[in-house]
């Protein structure tokens, strides 16, 4: 796992520059290619092919293709046995140059025939082009940007950055995402000329022209429905798991386990610990804000019954402002989950210590691992219960605990159908519009913008499917790329630690996207598909156990020993009013629960400052 960055320009940009502001995402070396118009740049994280001869930027064989590639591929080895059968001669066992020399040889259907995550960057010096692209899952972040025959891209927006040629102008449609999402969606970013490759996407640039193109390659909806039976479905489902861990358990560093405790986490150690040479490391977390609420005893039980060396890291929050601050540096924007910050603690734990981690990301969005996708299979009873949405809400009083329960109901309210997933995932209240806590300048500006508009489109790509698979795809589209690997990425990388997520290997994926739901919920049971299939394989102290969701006490922070931060930090933000003040008050005397609207405003009032971007 590495970084890359590049330009095309010909003003002056240090690529030496770019490439030392992530030089956390590649410790082990460093390495540019420069010629008049075009710069890469590369920083290496040692994974496979530990030598030298595998430091980038490569250049292939006939010397015609140059490439900065970060990522791992898990299917290079076929791929590289099919290019020798056709004459291909390799210098290294290295993924990088598999991809090299495959796209000489293919093209761009290389890209869909590559099993992995990644983001890399291909100079055809014949062709006077360059190629980018990127994973079709998103696991792996591509920026870029382009203005005035200037084109700039890297693994972080800081790469971008650090080229000191962009201009800081805030994107409105992404603060009105984040404020009801905690992220942007899409392509969008908070500057106003810097995107994000989407996943399933390349980029062609014509360096004469100064022009590109943008060109799908393989999308998460492109999938023909499945026929197989329920029995035929557990067993393939098995069988792809399997060959998933195993693909991914190729290493020539040592390979880890994050075990949480879940179904997920305990899949892929009851497999890894099958097919991994030794004895693999298992690594579980307690933190000092749980409240002794957490998942070692289950861990550790788990870890007992597989035979790992497993290891407990007891890490304290003590200084969770230092932290904060820590983490929204490597973030480049603003991030409203949480959930980066004990993520970011455990990677840091392992800094300079462990270089690869398998971990269980994407169990729940293909296997319907979510409440509300148990209420979305009963979405007739729900629905017509939401007739009676505003009858409801009166009847309720606010400060009860079921009035948040209400915002299922007024998401399935929605006369737009489209909303209705927008709704469900929005974190804050349905009786709030995050724009009004604005001036009314900024409110503004914010209402030309639609935050909702990622969430129709993937509604009318899958409009066609029942209300449990939609949500499914969606989330597949939007909540995996655009919030968890976000935050997993920078969490990660920013202490030189490599994730893998098995559950995101292309075969088994696009098996459990062409299932019926109905395979995957029944009745009040989530993931019944994957609880049936990993039956006597996972014990049924943790199949049928009840699921331990963590959560971060940042409501709780924020009246306590992150109040007096907060409210410095807000009320010297330029967004600061009468409105907001209210809010903290409210929050900090307990009178309402307005923790997750302020944790965004304080994340934004941070970077607000520390990237010198004005409202």
């Amino acid at each position: 796992m590495c970084g890359i960055c590049g330009y095309i320009s010909k003003e002056h940009i240090n690529i030496e520059e770019m490439n030392n502001s992530i030089s956390h995402r590649g410790p082990d070396n460093r390495g540019t290619f420069k010629n008049e118009e075009i710069g890469l740049g590369h920083t290496r994280l040692s994974i496979l092919d530990l030598s030298e001869t595998a430091n980038q930027p490569m250049v292939s064989k006939d010397g015609r293709y140059t490439i900065v590639y970060n990522g791992e591929i898990y299917n290079f080895k076929e791929l590289k046995e099919e290019l020798e059968k056709i004459g291909t001669p390799f210098k290294r066992d290295s993924d990088t140059e598999v991809v090299l020399e495959g796209f000489g040889q293919w093209g761009v259907e290389l890209f869909e025939r590559l099993n992995g995550m990644f983001a890399f960057s291909i100079y055809d010096n014949q062709l006077n082009k360059i190629y980018i692209v990127r994973d079709r899952f998103g696991v792996k972040p591509l920026y870029y940007y382009s203005k005035d025959k200037n084109f700039i891209f890297g693994s972080e927006i800081k790469a971008l950055l650090a080229s000191e040629i962009i201009e800081k102008k805030l994107n409105y449609q992404a603060l009105y995402e984040y404020l009801h999402f905690g992220t942007t969606l899409g392509e969008t970013t908070f500057y106003e000329h810097i995107k994000k490759l989407e996943p399933g996407y390349y980029i062609e640039y014509d360096i004469e022209k100064k022009d590109f193109e943008i060109h799908p390659y393989k999308l998460n909806y492109e999938i023909t429905p499945s026929t197989d039976s329920f029995e035929e479905a557990l067993a393939n489902i098995r069988e792809h798991f399997e060959a998933s861990v195993k693909r991914q358990l190729l290493s020539d560093v040592p390979v880890g386990i994050f075990l949480s405790g879940g179904i997920d986490s305990t899949a892929i150690t009851a497999y890894a610990t099958k097919h991994y040479k030794g004895k693999i490391k298992t690594f579980s977390a307690g933190f000092d804000f749980d409240g002794g609420d957490n998942e070692l005893p289950l861990a550790k039980f788990i870890a007992n019954h597989y035979g790992t060396d497993h290891h407990e890291m007891h890490i304290t929050g003590e200084n969770t402002i230092s932290i904060l601050e820590e983490v929204n540096h490597y973030f480049d924007q603003p991030f409203g989950d949480p959930g980066n910050i004990p993520l970011y603690l455990m990677s840091k734990e392992l800094k300079g210590k462990e270089k690869v981690i398998l971990q269980g990301d994407g169990g729940d969005e293909l296997f319907a691992g979510y409440h509300r996708y148990i209420r979305l299979h009963h979405y007739k009873t729900f629905k017509f219960i939401s007739k009676f949405f505003f009858l409801l809400q009166q009847l309720i009083p606010k400060d009860s605990s079921k009035y948040r329960g209400l915002r299922f109901l007024y998401a399935l309210y929605q006369k737009e159908p489209s909303h209705e997933m927008a709704y469900i995932l929005s974190q804050e209240m349905f009786d709030e519009d995050p724009a009004n806590y604005f001036n009314a300048e900024i409110e503004s500006r914010l209402k030309k913008h639609n935050p909702f508009q990622r969430y129709e489109y993937f509604y009318n790509k899958f409009k066609d499917l029942d209300p449990v698979n939609r949500a499914l795809y969606t989330d597949m589209n939007i909540i995996l790329p655009d919030l968890y690997f976000e935050k997993v990425d920078r969490a990660t990388m920013a202490n030189s630690l490599e994730v893998r997520v098995p559950f995101l290997d292309n075969i088994l994926t696009e098996y459990a996207m062409s299932l019926p739901s109905k395979y995957k919920v029944q009745g009040k049971e989530k993931k019944y598909l994957l609880k049936k299939a990993f039956a006597g394989i996972i014990p049924d102290k943790v199949l049928y156990g009840p699921k331990k969701g963590f959560g971060v006490p940042a409501h709780y922070w924020l009246r306590t020993s992150m109040k007096d931060f907060m409210l410095e930090k807000i009320r010297s933000s330029e967004f600061y009013n009468n409105d907001i003040e209210l809010l903290m008050q409210e929050h900090i005397e307990n009178r309402k629960d307005n923790g997750a609207i302020l944790w965004k405003l304080l994340n934004l009032s941070l970077w607000l400052k520390k990237s010198g971007v004005r409202l």
